[in-house]
């Protein structure tokens, strides 16, 4: 058996792998799939030996294949590489020959000479045995380094058997050839793990595809599991028919077209008349990509989030004057609706009554049982009030443009106290109003010699309430992460996103209640309750609340996940934290818990079970 175990890879500091972990048993020819840069190639090379992981391991047949001397592993194990480069003119059998080096001493001429003859045979390369090298196209190249590959492992019984995009310069008969031969020797024992580009093949004879994307494993299973519309979707950006022949059962896919106008792209082909508005292009690609959210297509189309909006102002959108405060005291009399927040990687709802409203500062709270936001409204400089899509909604966003929060007008809504509510702030001037340009920030890290490490641990342990955390960071200038990875002692420790889900599927099973924490730059969503369900659709883990709320976060953006002890006056509290690649804060997720009530029993228990 091959097993991997959380293996990760990087390269200045950027994960090329993360946390990649599978098994394959004797007698199974796995597909690797994946977009390009999805880490196909680097596992590939860390599985043959050329690349080592920088966390994890590598175990072949009980024995870590770091323990292999190389005479060892070539007897058990080949490798056909993406590329392969013959400068000098070898003739086709001489190449062939050479898969033989390893077995020198221990196999007799004819054994070299049977699987010679046998492996040209089946890659039908034996009418090319005396040609060089040279002379062959891609190809033909290709075979022979198969039959090469094939004959270092011809004598034996079982064996690992590497393809590294094997079929990429084939024709299609030699395609097929190829990739039956991998699994006729499957059948017989052996492991095959191939990575391939084309799906169709993969789901013809594969036993099982693992897909990857963004260096990350996110399915693997039999053909017919992996290979769906959506998940091909999520992992190539391509949508896709998917549909199992009735007569052999196997999975079939066929790919939608693009239609491209080449005056889009090519400024030399395009004249002033026929540029298209913002206003065309957003609903061209609102209605190619309808799932696409708000912040996705702004990115797309190289615009903020209220720019897109500002293209209906005079038709379905209305700017309101930004008087934020005087707005935020009358939208309890909106009565029952949907509250909305998030940033790039998660976004939350509940539906409910924005109640307790409380004003001091720096800070705005809605502190009611359904609906929970810390708000900083000196952030929030735009308001519109929208009808979209037959969905009535006001949306606040900030300088840049960029949307912070926004409140859906439900069937239990009072709409009567909407109207009068847009009717009284609406702004006399209806044109879009400048924005602030858009300055891309990221604080740069103190380097970790300036910190005083041991105040700072005596600081964290004092604490003795969690919202203390944030003077901790300015006091030492500190980012989130970096605090994180410089805290005490068991108060930090960082964990496998993989054990995170287990964890919060563990509360949805056993009814414990959390708090979960959706935050950007100009306000705060705090969901808590029994979840219902927790599911996967594509990158993006949706969790279901038993309220009727729902939270769904993109794991594909999630850099790493931490387990965070803070303590307080009513004793330690435990956190999961999810951050970006950047270092942002993606969400948090805590036990339930009120101020003066020691933290769950049962939520501490749930991540000591998961995430050792």
């Amino acid at each position: 058996m091959l097993r991997v175990e959380s293996i990760s890879y990087k390269v200045d500091n950027r994960h090329l792998l993360k946390d990649v972990t599978f098994s394959i048993r004797k007698g199974e020819m796995v597909a690797i799939l994946g977009a390009n840069g999805a880490g196909k190639s680097t596992l590939m090379k860390m599985l043959c030996r050329e690349k080592q992981p920088c966390e994890g391991r590598i175990v072949y047949d009980a024995k870590s294949l770091n323990e292999y001397s190389a005479k060892e592993l070539a007897g058990k194990r080949a490798t056909l590489y993406q590329h392969n480069t013959v400068s000098l003119a070898f003739t086709v059998q001489e190449i062939v020959l050479m898969g033989r080096y390893a077995k020198e001493k221990d196999t007799t001429e004819a054994a070299d000479q049977l699987a010679l003859k046998e492996t040209m045979e089946i890659c039908g390369i034996s009418h090319l045995a005396e040609r060089s090298m040279l002379t062959l196209s891609g190809g033909e190249q290709q075979r022979v380094h198969l039959a090469r590959v094939l004959s270092q492992l011809w004598d034996n019984k079982e064996g690992l058997l590497l393809l590294d995009e094997p079929v990429s310069s084939m024709d299609m008969l030699y395609q097929h050839q190829t990739l039956a031969i991998a699994n006729a020797l499957s059948k017989k024992g052996f492991m095959v793990v191939c990575v391939l580009h084309e799906i169709n093949l993969a789901a013809q004879y594969a036993d099982r595809v693992i897909m990857l994307k963004g260096g990350r494993k996110w399915w693997d299973g039999a053909p017919e599991e992996v290979l769906t519309s959506r998940n091909i979707f999520t992992a190539f950006g391509v949508h896709s028919q998917v549909q199992t022949d009735p007569r052999t059962l196997l999975t079939q896919i066929t790919p939608n077209g693009f239609k491209l106008d080449a005056s889009v792209f090519n400024s030399n082909l395009a004249d002033s008349n026929s540029k298209r508005s913002l206003k065309a292009r957003f609903i061209s690609h609102r209605d190619q990509y309808p799932g696409n959210p708000l912040w996705r297509t702004a990115q797309i189309l190289g615009v903020s989030q209220a720019e897109l909006m500002f293209t209906g102002l005079g038709e379905n959108v209305i700017l309101l004057r930004p008087e934020m405060q005087a707005i935020l005291q009358r939208i309890e009399g909106l009565g029952l609706v949907n509250a909305v927040t998030c940033n790039e990687h998660c976004e939350t709802e509940r539906v409910g009554v924005y109640r307790n409203l409380t004003i001091d500062e720096y800070t705005t709270l809605f502190l009611g049982e359904d609906i929970d936001l810390r708000i900083f409204t000196d952030r929030w400089k735009t308001v519109l009030a929208v009808e979209d899509r037959g969905k009535e909604s006001l949306q606040f966003f900030d300088g840049c443009g960029k949307a912070l929060h926004q409140i859906y007008i439900t069937g239990g809504s009072y709409r009567q106290a909407y109207a009068e509510l847009i009717e009284e702030f609406k702004h006399q001037d209806q044109s879009a109003p400048l924005l602030e340009k858009i300055v891309q920030e990221q604080k740069q890290e103190k380097r970790d010699a300036e910190i005083d490490i041991r105040d700072f641990h005596q600081a964290w342990n004092n604490m003795l309430d969690t919202h203390e955390f944030y003077g901790l960071l300015k006091r030492f200038g500190l980012t989130r992460t970096q605090a994180l990875r410089l805290a005490p002692p068991r108060r930090a420790v960082q964990v496998s996103l993989e054990s995170f889900r287990r964890a919060i599927l563990n509360c949805s099973v056993t009814e414990i209640p959390i708090m979960m924490f959706t935050s950007n730059e100009g306000c705060v969503q705090i969901n808590t309750g029994k979840l219902d369900n927790v599911s996967i659709n594509g990158a993006w883990l949706k969790f279901s609340e038993r309220s009727g709320g729902e939270t769904r976060l993109n794991e594909d953006a999630v850099h790493s996940v931490w387990h965070v002890v803070k303590p307080t006056a009513d004793g330690d509290v435990n956190s999961l934290e999810l951050y970006g690649a950047d270092g942002s804060m993606i969400a948090q997720f805590f036990g339930e818990r009120k101020p003066g009530i020691a933290e769950l029993q049962s939520w501490k228990k749930v991540l000591a079970d998961n995430l050792g």
